[in-house]
């Protein structure tokens, strides 16, 4: 018998046992690789699904979501052993020629993905009403600008009026002066000078606010057409306290006797905020000269020379062969569009958005039917 083949078979056989053993600590491994990658792609397509529908408000198309209502994996090990050989081969080792051993392992992965679509009656309704008060304070809780939200999910806030589409003269100088309270809730926040500090049923709330003296003061309660009670601070600031509500009571700018402290604020629902941001995603002139997308709504001279948020958080740019440096990018008739990666301002307010669609159909008990795709390797 020729031991240097009996020991190269044995090493073999050794190796093959080795393997199959191994298999069962791939688990743990695959979970560790496998779930990182799942997240990233979830969170690259939500990105894109958020993108796509953007881009959809600009050409007057209905705007569509699939949630990711789970991801399930199995796994597979596979292992194979032989021995092959020939006997009675005169003028040749027997032992040699009649053991020729075998050996074979494999892995395998076979995800299982279910999508549900965000339709009916209740979710629509849950994305065109308005963003609530309390979710309102959860974004200014983590650190977002209350300029930026303000501009981006606010409607009116007392008498004054976020941008519209064809915004008359009139409601021009209203609009001039949101921005111009926005600037103000922007600087106090900076200073830690503004703060939400209770909410009650029906979306109302309480606003304290921190002047750094009485001509700001002023300047706040002029823009909201308020007069709320003051107290004065031993380092000579001003605190008022403001109750917010959602119901516009028409009797409220009618001189009372004593304190007007109510101010009514009015958010926007998020399929607003999508055809609002729509307004800056970049389309071809002559699309938007045939109606084909919206065009850029034309903003008054006055809002125009000014600098500010109001000048657009978001920019979708549009090019006919693909980014090369795009934070995330869609192809859709024909053509890429796509948030450059350098653009910080637009990846931050994009995450916000994204936020806020969370937010509102994270509750949703989402319908039939169930598309579920196994996914072949």
């Amino acid at each position: 018998m020729n031991w240097t083949h009996t020991h190269r078979t044995l090493i073999i056989l050794g190796l093959f046992f080795s393997i199959v053993l191994a298999g069962c600590s791939l688990g743990p491994k695959a979970l560790k690789g496998n779930r990182f990658d799942y997240n990233v792609s979830v969170q690259r397509s939500n990105n894109e699904e958020l993108l796509i529908n953007i881009v959809r408000a600009k050409y007057y198309e209905q705007v569509f979501f699939l949630q990711v209502g789970s991801i399930s994996s199995s796994f597979s090990y596979t292992a194979s052993a032989g021995l092959s050989g020939t006997l009675f081969d005169k003028g040749s080792d027997l032992w040699a020629d009649f053991l020729n051993p075998s050996l074979g392992a494999g892995y395998g992965e076979k995800p299982t993905i279910t999508y549900t679509p965000i339709q009916g009656e209740e979710a629509l309704k849950q994305l065109m009403e308005e963003i609530t008060l309390d979710r309102f304070l959860i974004l200014t809780r983590i650190g977002l600008s209350i300029e930026a939200l303000m501009w981006t999910v606010v409607d009116t806030i007392g008498e004054l009026h976020n941008f519209e589409p064809g915004i008359a003269a009139g409601e021009a100088e209203s609009y001039g002066k949101f921005l111009d309270l926005a600037e103000i809730f922007g600087r106090m926040q900076a200073r830690g000078d503004i703060e939400f500090v209770g909410f009650y049923q029906k979306g109302k709330g309480t606003m304290q606010l921190r002047y750094t003296g009485p001509e700001e003061a002023d300047n706040v309660e002029k823009l909201l057409g308020i007069h709320p009670e003051r107290m004065n601070t031993p380092d000579g600031k001003i605190i008022s306290t403001i109750k917010l509500t959602p119901v516009r009571d028409l009797t409220l700018g009618l001189d009372k006797a004593g304190k007007n402290d109510t101010m009514t604020i009015k958010f926007k629902s998020c399929f607003g905020i999508l055809y609002d941001i729509a307004r800056n995603v970049e389309a071809p002139e002559e699309e938007m000269e045939r109606g084909i997308a919206r065009k850029t709504a034309i903003v008054p001279n006055t809002i125009v020379t000014r600098e500010g948020l109001h000048q657009g958080l978001i920019k979708v740019r549009c090019s006919e062969t693909r980014p090369d440096d795009a934070y995330v990018s869609v192809f859709y008739r024909g053509r890429w569009y796509y948030i450059p990666d350098n653009d910080a301002r637009s990846k931050v307010f994009f995450l916000l958005v994204g936020t806020l669609f969370s937010l509102q159909s994270g509750e949703l008990h989402t319908v039939q039917p169930l598309l579920t795709l196994p996914v072949n390797p």
